[in-house]
């Protein structure tokens, strides 16, 4: 992205009295990922999905959910890691693209942190397959010291997930 974050999703979600913004932290893969929390409208216990022939490797299937057919992608597909087995914590959030809710399949959910903007570096140079997805990367304190800290990248949901098909 050039120029910082100007058109990020995470902008509209920052607090306008103190510039924070809340960020769910999930791992897929061996990575942590961040995504703005108010986009993020469920989370979920995997249900069973159907699966829909001949669609894209990143695409699990659709759920039903309360009456809703939501299409499900798998995260780390869609940044093309590497596959890992099944978790057993897996979940899957419901994320507010801007148009339409997306189930995203997730190895894992960490938890939820509050981020300073001190703690975001913006990209400005990455590869351009995942630069569309990237807003940048925060920095949140490591459970194994006080003075460790651990990165998340940090996503955003529209550009990821708008062309989701």
């Amino acid at each position: 992205m050039s120029g910082g974050a100007q058109g990020a999703t995470l902008m509209p979600a920052w607090d306008s009295d103190t510039g924070a913004v809340a960020v769910l932290a999930v791992l897929a893969g061996d990575e942590a990922y961040g995504f703005p929390l108010s986009a993020v409208r469920e989370i979920l216990a995997p249900p069973p999905l159907t699966e829909v022939p001949r669609a894209p490797s990143h695409f699990l299937g659709v759920i039903a959910v309360r009456g809703q057919i939501i299409t499900v992608i798998d995260l780390p597909k869609m940044l093309h890691l590497e596959a890992e087995q099944t978790d057993p914590y897996g979940r899957i959030l419901l994320v507010d693209n801007g148009e339409e809710l997306i189930g995203v399949a997730v190895d894992r959910v960490i938890q939820v942190y509050r981020m300073e903007p001190n703690q975001i570096e913006y990209a400005s140079a990455m590869s351009a397959e995942l630069s569309d997805y990237v807003v940048g990367v925060g920095r949140v304190p490591s459970g194994s010291s006080a003075d460790a800290e651990d990165m998340l990248i940090l996503i955003d949901p529209v550009s990821l997930l708008g062309g989701v098909q």
